[in-house]
């Protein structure tokens, strides 16, 4: 690799560390270190969150899915406005109102601290692995780069992350996001508008992809064992986007960090609209790769994961500079989404078990160090990923899989005034289980498994409650009657 490239890679790591370590100061507090006292601006929360799902799982995984299938992933965006809804304008007022860190505190507010734990440990087992897979996707690009071994590049990646995530905790997160998602927009423009140059044009890849079916996007089928459709797409999709968003403490969190209610909706809006409209062009770029490599048969890709072909367009293609570029971008992808899920991992950890459990007090300190140790931790864990599969893929299936019944408890505590501790608590063991069941005993699409996993913990909590004694709860917690 050019020495410019190298260059180029270098100052944007330093920056990102610079601008971590520069909010280490005046951190006394865990509101200032976890929600930046509330006063982030709401575009700035937006762009984090936009950041954060347009990670490095999706900036390498979403052209390998295109290259080897065609759009359809795509439509489970469709359920796009009933998420919208449920988390604007039915989660979020409940969160600001009680002023909470964890979003998972509402669940011991309305219910009990067995049900608060058990939402909390979901969260926390979800995205530990989803860590995991966010650290070992930018990796595959460096060990191609650099000829390193992939453990000491998963290594270095996570270690780098880790420490400036814990130097300048939601802040430092929030503004490296937003330069971060600057980078990996320009990065991305870039690399598409080479891949159209070296494939005869915008109109010729289009053109090419079409005939060759890489640019199907519809599927109107009704049956349940066809991985995307319509269907699932509008009523599956919408749990996937629930789970991703609503019940999800590293996206709700920076939610949280603005100032009101109405400026939270504004970046919730932002944040999903234009994550669709990038990711539709992170779809599109790997249909381009796919003609790009028709078009040149000698560039054999023999022995290729489908995660690793942009990786190599990437490294063998693009000129000194834009290599350079796109390496910033890939690592910026990468960091935005580690640093905010690390951020959220150690919220819960500090706020729903061991501020909640241990007699000792939760300090700033003790949060940096207790981010220090799960960043770590989820690095080793990162070593592992290789045999698991696409990355994109199985970061959606583990969202969809775990945040199902935690979207049903939510919404059965916030909905219904019948429900109670015993219903909930039982109702999203109900709902995880019979997700289990189904994906495990049938063949029936992974993105009706969210769907199955909220209406059971919803249903099922429901009629628990009926048969247990009412809890006696604050009004404010419940939607009136």
């Amino acid at each position: 690799m050019a020495g410019l490239d190298i260059a180029i890679v270098v100052v944007y790591l330093a920056g990102v560390l610079a601008l971590g370590s520069f909010f280490f100061r005046g951190q006394k507090s865990l509101a200032e270190y976890f929600l930046g006292q509330r006063q982030m601006p709401w575009w700035a929360a937006a762009f984090s969150g936009i950041a954060t799902i347009l990670g490095a799982i999706s900036f390498l995984g979403a052209p390998g899915q295109a290259f080897q299938s065609d759009l359809r992933f795509l439509q489970y965006r469709l359920g796009t406005p009933i998420a919208i809804f449920l988390i604007g304008w039915v989660m979020l007022p409940y969160f600001y109102r009680l002023q909470v860190f964890s979003i998972y505190e509402y669940l011991e507010q309305r219910f009990d601290l067995r049900t608060r734990l058990w939402g909390g440990g979901q969260f926390f087992l979800l995205k530990f692995f989803y860590l995991a897979i966010g650290l070992y996707a930018p990796s595959l690009l460096f060990v191609a780069m650099t000829g390193l071994p992939l453990w000491t590049i998963v290594l270095a990646t996570g270690g780098f992350i880790t420490l400036y995530t814990t130097l300048g905790g939601i802040k430092a997160v929030i503004w490296t996001d937003t330069l971060q998602l600057a980078v990996l927009l320009a990065g991305l423009a870039s690399t598409g508008y080479l891949i159209a140059e070296r494939s005869g044009g915008f109109a010729r890849v289009l053109s090419t992809a079409d005939q060759a079916g890489k640019l199907r996007l519809w599927d109107a089928s009704l049956n349940y064992e066809t991985e995307y459709t319509i269907l699932n797409g509008v009523l599956g999709g919408a749990l996937v986007l629930l789970s991703q968003y609503g019940v999800n403490q590293a996206e709700l969190q920076k939610m949280m960090t603005t100032a009101t209610v109405g400026r939270a909706r504004l970046a919730l809006i932002c944040t999903i609209l234009m994550a669709t409209l990038v990711g539709a062009v992170y779809f599109l770029t790997g249909a381009g790769l796919w003609v790009f490599y028709t078009a040149h048969p000698e560039k054999s890709l023999a022995g290729v994961p489908a995660d690793r072909i942009f990786a190599k367009f990437i490294l063998e293609e693009l000129p000194t500079g834009f290599r350079g570029l796109l390496l910033a971008a890939v690592a910026s992808a990468a960091m935005s989404a580690a640093s905010s899920v690390l951020n959220s991992l150690a919220t819960v950890a500090s706020s729903d078990f061991l501020g909640r459990l241990s007699s000792i007090p939760m300090n700033v300190t003790r949060a940096r160090r207790l981010t220090a140790a799960i960043g770590l931790s989820a690095t080793l864990l990162a070593l592992g990923v290789e045999r698991w599969g696409n990355v994109l893929v199985l970061s959606t299936k583990l969202q969809n899989f775990f945040g199902g019944s935690l979207a049903g408890a939510f919404l059965l505590g916030m909905t219904s005034r019948r429900a109670t501790a015993a219903g909930a608590f039982w109702g999203m063991i109900l709902g995880t289980g019979g997700a289990l069941a189904l994906a495990q005993f049938t063949r029936v699409s992974w993105l009706w498994h969210g769907l199955f996993a909220a209406s059971i913990a919803y249903a099922g909590g429901h009629i628990i409650s009926l048969f247990t004694r009412p809890d006696e709860r604050k009004p404010a917690l419940v939607l009136p009657a």
